[in-house]
């Protein structure tokens, strides 16, 4: 394992950190040209013992220069964000110091070939702002741009002559989101632009033909000429759509006419067959709501539906649902007999797989329900599991917090006391601290199978122990419930749900059904929707990859007001 104490140590040491009984004064400035005794830690520290400095550092691409950089006040109190107390910067060439300055926060220093330096300057206070400062190697500032907005990053071409800065957010202002190029030299911009939606990775410059290159994750490169136009679009855009890239394939389906090559056509539904495929259930809604465009657009309804009722499926909630149901009825036929219109959420319960039911619940002010009249005004789920109880049901209202602890209190023979708070979807991810606490899937699963009534009060009153009866992390559970539904379930059912949840911990622990109800070896989930809900996409998720195929009852309960 890393030593990380010993790092930080290490930090410590070379920082020369000062203590509330050894105060450190700020360095004096000292004479340019000092011979210096350079100590590089790792690839990013330096220390200067000779400067009073340390900070972090980049060499220049030829390696004859280093820029370092610290974000301190003078006196190495304080870092980071603050109102006062500037930072310093240096520039050596080999182990000489030739220029040096300060800035109020200073970042991401970068060096040319010929010694000219870029930095970021963070600047003090809470604002959305910050300077791109450039200097030659005798120190005298080149640049100095003020922006309204933070800088995310920005780089320096190895001849010196040209920088790019990206900027983030900053509502209202015109240098959010933007890349900007700068002459560094005759310290002016040359040109902005909108960046394109990617995971940006880095620059590189053509200086001899005024390029630059924005090079994506994935190794795609966008290439601007120094007025900002991207010159090859073609190829750009045939790459990323290539590579499932969603926001250049709905450009290019918006772009697209009744004439589009057949050719051009094929690429894109490529594109989108590789979005389509990707493991983000909210990106694939979104890729077969694009396929389902293009489709719709070609004249190909039965296929358009096709993608659609996928996007669906995926998402109930991607916003395609009335224009499915009006290719439903034109790819439908025209028979005369038809059955009764189905509602919204039924037809929802259906593409799901999900039994419907509709309860009538009286409804009172601010969102609250009563399933009779002599019952308390509550939640609306509340007010649904008392119809349920009602009519013989044992059961709790926790969403997915009752299975996930049973499952939690059956996995363990014995549960240790530093696993007690721990959420089950981490034990089960093995997203934990030490290695004490990464056990085998095997094993908790065999536990499962193996536990019994005894095991599960024991690991109950652990976990139950630091708030009352129930876990704070899961209010509302309490020991009746654990015991009543893992009797329900039986172990065999209890591990087969375990194992489906281990394939996917952090997936699995949220979309779980309002309502979990047991009567004698009988358990359904019931999902309660009122009249504006939507069932959401990891509720969609949930009985898609875990409920239905281990063949759970599961039911999308219709609340409407009683008349």
């Amino acid at each position: 394992m890393v030593d990380v104490k010993g790092f930080w140590r290490r930090l410590a040491e070379l920082a020369s950190a000062p203590t509330a009984e050894t105060p450190r004064h700020p360095p004096s400035q000292p004479e340019i040209s000092t011979r210096c005794a350079l100590d590089f830690f790792s690839d990013r520290f330096l220390t200067i013992r000779d400067l009073g400095f340390f900070g972090q550092f980049s060499r220049s691409p030829n390696g004859r220069y280093v820029v370092g950089w610290s974000d301190r006040s003078p006196d190495g109190s304080r870092g980071g964000h603050r109102y006062d107390g500037e930072g310093r910067w240096i520039l050596l060439e080999g182990d000489r110091l030739i220029a040096q300055g300060n800035l109020q926060r200073p970042q991401d220093g970068k060096v040319a070939d010929d010694g000219t330096v870029l930095i970021s300057d963070w600047l003090f206070g809470d604002g959305l702002d910050g300077v791109l400062a450039g200097f030659s190697s005798e120190g005298r500032q080149l640049l100095h741009y003020a922006l309204a907005a933070n800088i995310d990053d920005h780089a320096l071409s190895p001849d010196g002559r040209t920088a790019i800065c990206r900027t983030l957010n900053s509502p209202g202002s015109s240098d959010s989101c933007k890349l900007i190029l700068f002459d560094v030299h005759a310290g002016r911009e040359l040109a902005r632009w909108d960046p394109e939606s990617v995971s940006i990775a880095g620059y590189e410059f053509d200086t001899d033909a005024d390029l630059v290159h924005v090079v994506t994750a994935d190794g795609d490169r966008a290439g601007y000429d120094f007025t900002g136009r991207l010159v090859n679009a073609t190829e750009w855009q045939r790459a990323r759509i290539g590579r499932g890239d969603l926001n250049v394939i709905k450009s290019a389906i918006e772009q697209a006419g009744s004439d589009a090559a057949s050719e051009d056509i094929a690429a894109i539904l490529q594109g989108l067959a590789v979005a389509c495929s990707t493991d983000a259930d909210w990106l694939r809604a979104r890729a077969f709501r694009a396929k389902g465009e293009l489709l719709e657009k070609l004249g190909r309804d039965a296929e358009a539906l096709e993608a659609y009722d996928s996007a669906l499926l995926l998402d109930p909630q991607v916003g395609v649902f009335r224009r499915s149901e009006k290719l439903r009825r034109a790819v439908g036929g025209t028979s005369k007999t038809k059955p009764p219109p189905k509602g919204r959420l039924e037809k929802q319960a259906d593409r799901f797989g999900m039994k419907h039911e509709v309860i009538e619940l009286e409804k009172g002010e601010n969102k609250l329900w009563r399933s009779a009249a002599f019952r308390e005004w509550t939640s609306i789920e509340n007010a649904a599991l008392e119809h349920y109880l009602d009519g013989g049901w044992s059961g709790a209202a926790t969403e997915g917090g009752l299975i996930l602890t049973v499952i939690k209190a059956a996995s363990f023979a014995k549960l240790v006391e530093r696993n007690a708070d721990t959420y089950i979807e981490a034990l089960y991810a093995q997203n934990v601290a030490f290695d004490e606490d990464r056990y085998a899937i095997g094993d908790l699963l065999a536990s499962v199978r193996r536990a019994d009534i005894g095991q599960l009060r024991r690991n109950w009153a652990l976990i139950s122990k630091r708030s009352g009866e129930a876990p704070a992390f899961y209010p509302g559970v309490w020991w009746d419930g654990v015991e009543g539904l893992f009797k329900a379930l039986g172990n065999e059912r209890l591990a087969a749900i375990a194992d489906r949840f281990s394939s996917a911990p952090y997936d699995l622990r949220a979309g779980w059904p309002d309502l979990t109800l047991w009567r004698g070896d009988e358990v359904r989930f019931v999902e309660v929707k009122g009249p504006s809900d939507s069932i959401h996409a990891s509720q969609a998720r949930l009985v898609r990859d875990l409920l239905n195929p281990l063949a759970h009852h599961v039911t999308l309960a219709e609340i409407i007001q009683a008349t």
